[in-house]
């Protein structure tokens, strides 16, 4: 009984604090309608880092894609990845009211930049 509570305090405590962080994600996604501006670094820093990583690879116990993986970014058409951002997937929050179309496409490239390099030919 007392290993089950051991075990289940961890993961309660896991849980409320990914609920909070997604919470969190999806307010400050809403307060920023309609502001223009700022790099999609910083977006991406400030939105989208929390789960995918600043690298890319993604938050493990999170499970996100790692955009770093070149298979995962040639199975996943430009479109796909458009859609994903503008409505988001899964847990993940749409930012259709925080994107510009513009800056969702700059989002798609920077997201796309994550991909393996062809190695140079010498």
């Amino acid at each position: 009984m007392k290993k089950a509570i051991s075990v289940l305090i961890p993961v309660v405590a896991m849980s409320l604090f990914i609920s909070t962080a997604f919470r969190a994600s999806v307010v400050s996604a809403q307060s920023s309608k309609g502001k223009s501006g700022g790099s999609v670094a910083a977006t991406y820093d400030t939105q989208c880092a929390k789960c995918h990583g600043k690298n890319g690879k993604g938050i493990e116990s999170l499970q996100p894609p790692d955009f770093t993986d070149a298979k995962w970014q040639a199975s996943v058409s430009t479109k796909a990845l458009t859609d994903g951002i503008r409505n988001g997937k899964g847990v993940m929050p749409g930012f259709k009211d925080a994107l510009s179309p513009a800056q969702l496409s700059a989002m798609v490239k920077y997201v796309r930049a994550f991909g393996a390099k062809p190695a140079a030919k010498k």
